[in-house]
């Protein structure tokens, strides 16, 4: 049995006998959880993302000496941008990090010679990140590794039609507005 299903069962178990409402279930005391259905989807979703992105990131730096989100940003200046160049905030957009943690990884890319900085020259005071011809052969070097590792870990775990539906999914979730409550 899967960590996913340990976990399933251990809320079933809780919540014998106990009300549900909007798919979380009261208990007398007032403590609040959510129901067996929706913690299976919330802790799957989170501990998959998180284990894959474990797995992917050790075998990168094991094999090739770079993070997974090392990775991502050579990917998104060899691949994505048509001169190998993004603004600092573009590339910030792309990434799921923050503003600060995309600095020190573009400095620790720098310190390796993979990518370079230099002034942007519409604005003095932004920054372009270029990726240089070392960081294009560990890319490429790395491309591998990465494509065989989300083939294994995801993809051949799943069905096209599953594919299909997780990227439609996890879109969903992503685009959704995130409401502010007051």
């Amino acid at each position: 049995m899967g960590q996913t299903s340990d976990l399933r069962s251990q809320v079933e178990q809780a919540s014998a006998d106990l009300p549900e409402e909007d798919g979380v279930v009261l208990r007398p005391d007032g403590l609040k959880y959510l129901s067996p259905l929706r913690a299976g989807a919330f802790l799957g979703l989170v501990r998959a993302g998180s284990s894959l992105a474990d797995q992917l990131n050790t075998e990168l730096e094991t094999e090739h000496g770079i993070s997974l989100h090392g990775f991502e940003v050579l990917l998104f200046l060899a691949v994505f941008s048509p001169d190998n160049s993004l603004g600092m905030s573009q590339l910030t957009q792309q990434t799921p990090l923050s503003q600060s943690r995309v600095s020190r990884l573009v400095d620790q890319l720098e310190t390796h010679g993979l990518v370079q900085r230099s002034p942007a020259q519409s604005d003095k005071r932004g920054v372009i990140v270029s990726i240089t011809p070392s960081g294009i052969e560990k890319f490429k070097a790395a491309q591998d590794t990465h494509l065989a590792g989300l083939d294994r870990r995801l993809f051949s775990q799943l069905t096209p039609t599953e594919i299909r539906q997780l990227a439609r999914i996890t879109e969903k979730i992503l685009d959704a507005p995130q409401r502010q409550d007051d």
